[in-house]
């Protein structure tokens, strides 16, 4: 069988290229933009070469997959159909892989791609050999994917038009709900509906584990076992007693109200201590010791942008970072607070998408109480959004929204003259974070190259 995939760069189509012919017997061929991403690394490594777009490539395909950023207007997507050549969107694809395994979803609003690096390290470490499927380069298992023999399955799974109901998972955790991707949702109540349809989908000898706190986690019906974690006395797995120190944290782990094992986490912040915490509960449920789970989580290193660190310039630290949504902005710069509390946080901010920035104006104008300056570039506008429908917002409206709470707050129009002024005014007591989801991280290279 040979499967052509349109789009094969992108992270969770490398991701997917990489373990089908594990789980089908095919040959994988795969196109793309000339630009160079991390991905090109990977599908190296994994002997899958990349080739320009041309109809010609979908010739002889069995099967077409096609990446979310593309449409019927690819020359390639649309000789396909031309010609009857099965297509798949990728969550459609995905779906199918994974209704071969024990499938296990990792969803919410923020935190599923270090949640499910973190799992996919657990079970590798333990001896199950999952196969797994990541939004990001997770340098403990050797990029964004791992092929594995093993029964599991594990997928991050993104709600953005309801994506993640092609898949049928048997174990699911849901780290937060909450409003994003205002170009498809209509509201909070729309998202929960679509988290709740998720796990109606689970079997009831499946498990959700869910976030103890989240407010909306009542709405959330489902026949499997529950199993909640946090901060919370309440909670089936917790933490307590936690120190933060620049290079993480360590705090105790209880599971009802029992003392497992003190666990030092390499990543930053109280985010990532409720990633870990999801990523043991859900683990212990699947039957791994906690002690395991703990010793597995001690040698997670993180991934590529999620409170990536870059390098030094003139003393200061340069660390990048995913955030786009005023929340994890919020928790991203808090936990820089916790772990530098003596250095000057510069906050170097791209919004992404008109859409979600006029949606969320009012709550990324708080978001950055943390912050000692804030650095706004221009909106960066996705590939699925038209720019022109979404003139009704700027970046400059924004700082001067934000300079109502933070009154440092500066506005370039270009990364260049972010980059320039950075250069200008580096010191060595600085942390300067780049934050977002477009090409922001630019900046960071830059500086340290």
């Amino acid at each position: 069988m040979h499967i052509h995939f349109v789009g094969i760069k992108g992270t969770g189509m490398s991701a997917l290229a990489q373990i089908t012919p594990l789980i089908v017997d095919a040959v994988i061929t795969g196109s793309d933009v000339e630009h160079r991403f991390f991905t090109d690394d990977i599908l190296e490594r994994a002997g899958i070469n990349v080739l320009p777009f041309d109809p010609q490539n979908v010739v002889n395909a069995d099967l077409v997959v096609i990446s979310a950023a593309y449409d019927d207007s690819n020359p390639e997507v649309a000789y396909a159909k031309e010609l009857g050549i099965p297509t798949l969107t990728y969550p459609q694809f995905l779906g199918k892989l994974m209704a071969k395994k024990r499938g296990v979803s990792i969803a919410g609003t923020h935190g599923k791609t270090t949640t499910t690096a973190m799992v996919g390290k657990i079970l590798l470490d333990c001896g199950y050999d999952p196969s797994v499927v990541v939004g990001s380069d997770v340098p403990c298992i050797g990029g964004n994917a791992h092929a594995g023999h093993g029964d599991y399955f594990i997928a991050e799974s993104c709600e953005y038009r309801r994506h993640f109901l092609n898949y049928s998972p048997e174990h699911l955790i849901i780290t937060n709900i909450e409003f994003d991707h205002p170009d498809y949702f209509k509201d909070l109540t729309d998202v929960i509906k679509a988290f709740n349809e998720l796990a109606a989908k689970l079997p009831a000898s499946g498990n959700l584990v869910i976030w103890h706190d989240e407010p909306n986690k009542s709405e959330i019906k489902t026949k499997a076992r529950i199993t909640t974690y946090g901060f919370s006395p309440d909670a089936e797995v917790r933490a307590d007693n936690i120190v933060f120190d620049a290079s993480g944290s360590t705090f105790d782990v209880f599971i009802k109200n029992n003392k497992i094992g003190r666990l030092h986490l390499c990543v930053s912040g109280n985010h990532n201590i409720l990633n870990a915490l999801a990523a043991t509960a859900l683990t212990f449920k699947l039957g791994v010791p906690v002690e395991k789970a703990l010793k597995a989580l001690d040698g997670f290193n993180g991934t590529k942008r999620r409170f990536e660190r870059i390098g030094i310039k003139k003393g200061a630290v340069i660390v990048d970072d995913y955030a786009h949504h005023p929340t994890e902005i919020q928790t991203t710069l808090d936990g820089a607070r916790r772990s530098y509390p003596g250095r000057r946080i510069r906050a170097i901010f791209q919004p992404h998408t008109y859409s979600r920035t006029e949606k969320l104006f009012y709550e990324f104008s708080r978001a950055f109480k943390d912050a000692d300056e804030v650095v706004l570039a221009e909106i960066f506008s996705s590939a699925r959004e038209k720019k022109a429908a979404n003139q009704a917002i700027s970046s400059a409206e924004l700082a001067e929204q934000i300079q109502k709470w933070n009154k440092n707050t500066k506005y370039f129009p270009t990364l260049d003259e972010i980059t320039n002024y950075l250069n200008q005014t580096l010191a060595e007591d600085d942390l300067v974070i780049t934050l977002g989801a477009g090409d922001v991280y630019k900046v960071g290279q830059i500086l340290v190259s």
